[in-house]
């Protein structure tokens, strides 16, 4: 106890930071609907549009043409089936009627593929008839018959859902706790204590960070486990995702300090989840939209945590280099941090 007239020996900021820590990350975790929504909700995405992809995009028929004998061409026909044809060439020159020439590579085991790209999807209609046309344990190389990049939807969706993610966690887990803990006066309560006000704050971040881990993780994972991701590009994806970390949970504490009401704080994450997934090409390519909106859309600063996280998936498509994303995010996170850190109210405001 400590003696009448002299007090208690200040506590380190390290010290108030790590048991606030431990608090908030239990009640984090506790929290139904920022587990839902950051972790659940984005994996029954990613598994919904798996499944869609895989009932829609692999659709015929095809014209295919085959560099080698016509015995090989008629393999390939009878495995596609569904009145696809295949027919052999002596050459891999342009064929403009056709939605693919295939150049098989004996010594790589591989097929090489110029593809029309209006019909990408026949890549995945290659691979599956694979075995029964002869060419089991081959690997499948495709290109488009312009020379550009063929767009992959799962390449495309994994990005997305992981940035979908962590925007939930910024709006859902930190936006509307920290409204919800100045409504029932706990932040006005922490900040007449003796725990310092930067260490409150920060106080938030392990648990979400640990969080953004376990879905990174997950996802991971499966993006290896498709052949999406090469398990030497998880540091550098590592790194993408904390940048991009950083910048939405800066947006999180922006918002979280403004906003003073938990249900208007929870109407405007409902309707601006969609908007910035729609409209940033997170879940839906820019492509189809007119260049002259695509383009502006694609420099935001969320298009850019996108593009960046496509850039270490095996088949993602890129608009920026990966050093301009990762320059953009930083800035972002740092500008928000600073306003952020300029406007927040420990406090509901009183009427006059």
């Amino acid at each position: 106890m400590t003696p009448v007239g002299l007090s208690a020996p200040p506590v380190s900021m390290a010290r108030q930071w790590r048991a606030l820590s431990r608090a908030m990350t239990r009640q984090l975790l506790r929290d139904p609907a920022a587990l839902f929504f950051s972790v659940v909700f984005p994996l029954l995405m990613a598994v919904f549009f798996v499944v869609l992809m895989q009932l829609t995009w692999v659709r015929g028929p095809f014209d295919l043409a085959v560099v080698g004998p016509a015995a090989q061409a008629a393999a390939l026909q009878d495995a596609l089936g569904g009145g696809s044809t295949a027919v052999a060439v002596s050459e891999a020159g342009p064929q403009p009627d056709k939605a693919a020439v295939i150049v098989p590579d004996a010594a790589s085991r591989t097929l090489r593929m110029a593809v029309d790209p209006e019909q990408p999807s026949v890549v995945a209609a290659v691979r599956g008839a694979l075995d029964a046309a002869g060419w089991k344990g081959w690997e499948v190389t495709a290109i488009g018959s312009d020379g550009s990049a063929l767009f992959d939807p799962m390449a495309f969706v994994i990005p997305g859902v992981l940035a979908f993610a962590l925007l939930s966690l910024a709006l859902t887990g930190t936006a509307s706790a920290l409204v919800a803990m100045r409504a029932s006066g706990t932040l006005r309560l922490l900040s007449t204590t003796p725990a310092r006000r930067p260490a409150v704050l920060l106080s938030l971040l392990p648990g979400r960070g640990l969080l953004a881990l376990a879905v990174l993780a997950l996802m991971g994972a499966g993006a290896v486990a498709g052949g999406l991701l090469e398990p030497a590009s998880m540091l550098r994806l590592l790194l993408t995702t904390a940048i991009g970390l950083v910048m939405l949970l800066a947006l999180g504490y922006l918002l979280g300090g403004l906003l003073s009401s938990p249900e208007v704080t929870n109407a405007i994450s409902g309707l601006l989840t969609p908007v910035l997934l729609m409209s940033t090409g997170l879940l839906f390519p820019l492509e189809l939209l007119p260049d002259s909106v695509a383009g502006p859309l694609s420099w935001t600063p969320l298009a850019m945590f996108g593009d960046a996280l496509r850039h270490d998936v095996v088949g993602g498509i890129t608009r920026h280099a990966l050093w301009l994303d990762w320059t953009v995010m930083a800035a972002t996170a740092a500008g928000l941090t600073a306003l952020a850190a300029r406007t927040f109210r420990w406090d509901t405001e009183r009427a006059r």
